[in-house]
C-alpha cells in the first residue's frame, strides 16, 4: 500500500512508507481483526456501572502568567504557560468516532465550556486516533481563534483536508524543535504507540508526546505511549533536566493482553514519572471515553496504591478530574470536585 500522508527521507522510524516505533519495534503487539473483536467484546461486558468522574466547570483567566494546566476530559488540556493559552488534543464532541452519531460517548462535560475558553494561541495533536484527534472540535477552534497547530509528520494532510488548506500547521518529526513567537519551544517526543483513523492507513502518519518550555517553566505531555522498554523516557530527564509536570495517561490499559502495547497501566504511569524527573506528575486519559475494561474509578485506586507501595505521596501524581486545575504556584489545585469515590481513607492509607 502506497503512503497517504507522507513523504520523506527513510530514517530509524521510517521506512519509506510506515512509521513504527524506536528501540521497541519488535514488541509492539498491533490488535489484528479477531484481537480488535475481542478488545471490543471485552469492553462491551465490562461497561461502567460505578461512579464516573464529577465535573466543576473551570472559568480560566484570559492570560496567566505563570503555569497552570487544566483538565477538559479524557486527554484534552488547557495550558497556560507565561501568558501563552495552549491546548492540547482538544475534544468538544459528545462521541469520538468517524462520523457525529458512531463512536464512544462522553459520560461527563468538558471541564471548561467551549465558549469560556480564553485565547487559543496554540493547538498540539499528538497522533490522530479520533479521541485525540477530533475534526469537529479542531474545525470550531480553527475558526474562532485561527491558532498555530504543531502534529507529527503526516498529520498536517489530515487536518488540511478536512479543515482548511489555509491554516498554519508545523509537521515536526521526533526530536524536533519550533519556536512559537520565540518565547516558547515546543519539542516532539517520541512515545511508543501507533497511528490510523480507518482500516488501510495503519502507521501512515506519525504520533508522539510534547516538551512544552518556556523561559520558566518545562512541561511534558507523554501522548498515548506504552512503556516499552523505557528508554525514551530516561532520556527526556537528560534532555530536560528541569521538569515541572509531566501529563502521563492512567486509563484505557485493561485487558492488559491486548492493551498493554498501546497504553501504560498506572503502575508504568508512576515509573514513567520516575524516569523523567518531573516535580509533579498529572494523570489523565481516563474517567471520560470508555475505551477499555477496567471500570471509570480503577486507574485512580490503581494509581493511589501504586504511590504508596513507591512511598510517594498521593500529592505528587493527582489523577485530575474535569474542570480540576492544577498550578505550579499553588501545587496543592485548585477546583477539585467533590469525590465520592475516593475516601479519605484511601487517601491517607
Amino acid at each position: 500500500m502506497t503512503q497517504k500522508y507522507y513523504k520523506g527521507p527513510i530514517s530509524d522510524h521510517f521506512n519509506g512508507n510506515v512509521f513504527y516505533n524506536l528501540f521497541t519495534a519488535g514488541k509492539i503487539k498491533y490488535l489484528n481483526a479477531f484481537d480488535g473483536f475481542k478488545w471490543y467484546i471485552h469492553m462491551m461486558t465490562h461497561a461502567w456501572t460505578g461512579l464516573t468522574p464529577h465535573v466543576v466547570q473551570s472559568d480560566p483567566k484570559t492570560q496567566e502568567a505563570g503555569l497552570k494546566i487544566t483538565m477538559i476530559g479524557h486527554a484534552s488540556v488547557l495550558l497556560q504557560i507565561e501568558g501563552f493559552n495552549i491546548l492540547v488534543d482538544p475534544v468538544w464532541s459528545p462521541r469520538i468516532g468517524p462520523v457525529f452519531f458512531v463512536g464512544k460517548k462522553r459520560v461527563n462535560p468538558p471541564g471548561v465550556a467551549f465558549s469560556h475558553l480564553p485565547r487559543i494561541d496554540v493547538v498540539l495533536i499528538t497522533h490522530n486516533h479520533y479521541d485525540h484527534m477530533d475534526i469537529r472540535t479542531l474545525r470550531r477552534l480553527y475558526k474562532k481563534y485561527h491558532p498555530i497547530f504543531y502534529t507529527p509528520l503526516g498529520n498536517d494532510l489530515i487536518l488540511k483536508k478536512h479543515i482548511s488548506h489555509n491554516m498554519t500547521i508545523h509537521a515536526m518529526d521526533w526530536f524536533e524543535e519550533k519556536l512559537f513567537k520565540h518565547q516558547l519551544k515546543i519539542t516532539l517526543w517520541p512515545a511508543y504507540h501507533w497511528s490510523a483513523r480507518g482500516l488501510y492507513d495503519r502507521n501512515r502518519s506519525l504520533w508522539g508526546g510534547f516538551v512544552i518550555s518556556s523561559p520558566h517553566y518545562n512541561t511534558y505531555f507523554t501522548g498515548d505511549t506504552s512503556y516499552g522498554d523505557g528508554s525514551i523516557f530516561k532520556q527526556i530527564k537528560e534532555h530536560f533536566p528541569s521538569l515541572d509536570a509531566a501529563i502521563i495517561n492512567i486509563g484505557a490499559y485493561a485487558p492488559r493482553a491486548l492493551l498493554k502495547s498501546h497504553h501504560n497501566d498506572p503502575k508504568e504511569a508512576v515509573d514513567i514519572f520516575q524516569d523523567c524527573g518531573a516535580k509533579q506528575a498529572l494523570g489523565i486519559h481516563w474517567g471520560t471515553f470508555q475505551l477499555s475494561s477496567e471500570e471509570a474509578y480503577e486507574p485512580v485506586h490503581t494509581l493511589y496504591g501504586v504511590l504508596r507501595d513507591h512511598l510517594l505521596s498521593v500529592d505528587q501524581f493527582i489523577p485530575l478530574r474535569p474542570g480540576q486545575t492544577w498550578n505550579a504556584e499553588a501545587p496543592e489545585g485548585e477546583a477539585k470536585p467533590v469525590d465520592p469515590a475516593i475516601s479519605n481513607e484511601l487517601l491517607k492509607g
